[in-house]
């Protein structure tokens, strides 16, 4: 369930196009507390879970859901696009 949570936090974090630091800030958690739930390396609390579903603007029984349903063989074989950063394709500098 940890490795499920972890990329559904972090695909809903990336749609709202926050960097893992700027989002943890955004929640009043550390950055590498954050970085850890989504590295499945950390077992957040229940509190903390709320908080980071509130900055999401999900409810924390859908974030659970979203996660219990995720098919992780799948996820793992195509992994999220990392933010694009940069001009938009085709986009020329003048």
């Amino acid at each position: 369930m940890l490795v499920r949570l972890g990329y559904v936090v972090r695909r809903h974090r990336e749609r709202l196009q926050f960097s893992q630091e700027g989002f943890a800030d955004h929640i009043g958690v550390h950055r590498t507390y954050y970085g850890n739930i989504e590295r499945s390396k950390q077992n957040p609390t229940l509190w903390n879970l709320q908080r980071i579903a509130l900055g999401l603007r999900i409810s924390l029984s859908d974030l659970l859901a979203e996660a219990e349903a995720l098919d992780l063989e799948r996820a793992v074989r195509e992994p999220p696009a990392p933010p694009r950063r940069g001009r938009p394709p085709g986009s020329k500098s003048r």
